[in-house]
């Protein structure tokens, strides 16, 4: 059983990794520091590492990725690969004008208010204050889907650090509050998002970004599922 416990807690680790990476993708307008990062080898075997989790779900938008970073650099990078970044990330998250990207991605917007601010942005803070858990909003509302996939970078981190302390139950109160987040709130409004991002999206570096995030999201949702299943007994 220790064994066992000993690999959700790596695995926990991983998580967390995975959701910082997704996070960065829409809260960072890329810049020369950005390109200057996903330039970098370790970037790629980074994305190529998350097939690890499911080969099947992420082949297609890893694939999207790699392609992307294959080409540009046969192109050695040149300012106009920047400059396609940032004009399709803008389109995509900025919801700048109807007609122009999907609307904004903040879980207000995609759950029907007419506002950006609205009872689910409360919702969402209120859930964040109840995990006990510190956020740097990086100057964005807390129901935007890079705070929210930051958000359970976060608790799985939280996660890892309870099965270190053999902290069990507490464990699984970190868990059950990730379920509960997937449930309630992003995977409730994320996917549509991310299916008009793909569909919208100029390069295929942010196509394979939308369908990493929705693949990511059902697949981390089972992964919770079969802890729960294989660990039940212990609490």
């Amino acid at each position: 059983m220790e064994e066992i416990i000993q690999e959700i807690e790596k695995q926990a680790k991983e998580r967390s990794k995975v959701y910082r990476l997704l996070s960065m993708f829409f809260l960072k307008n890329p810049s020369n520091e950005f390109l200057k990062k996903i330039k970098d080898d370790e970037f790629l075997e980074n994305i190529l590492r998350i097939c690890d989790y499911g080969e099947e779900e992420f082949k297609k938008p890893v694939s999207y990725i790699k392609n992307f970073l294959e080409s540009a650099k046969r192109n050695n990078f040149e300012d106009k690969i920047l400059e396609s970044l940032q004009v399709d990330f803008t389109k995509l998250t900025r919801g700048i004008k109807r007609g122009y990207g999907p609307p904004p991605p903040y879980e207000s917007v995609w759950r029907g208010s007419s506002s950006i601010m609205s009872e689910w942005t409360e919702k969402v803070l209120r859930f964040y204050a109840e995990a006990k858990i510190g956020m740097d909003l990086e100057d964005e509302l807390p129901d935007h889907i890079g705070i929210e996939l930051k958000f359970m970078s976060l608790l799985c981190y939280k996660e890892m650090e309870m099965w270190n302390k053999g902290k069990i139950e507490s464990a699984f109160e970190v868990l059950e509050r990730e379920n509960d987040f997937l449930k309630f709130y992003l995977l409730a409004w994320t996917p549509f998002y991310l299916n008009e991002m793909e569909k919208e999206a100029e390069t295929d570096f942010y196509k394979g970004v939308a369908l990493l995030t929705k693949s990511f999201l059902y697949f981390d949702k089972e992964v919770i599922e079969e802890i729960y299943s294989e660990l039940k007994d212990l609490i």
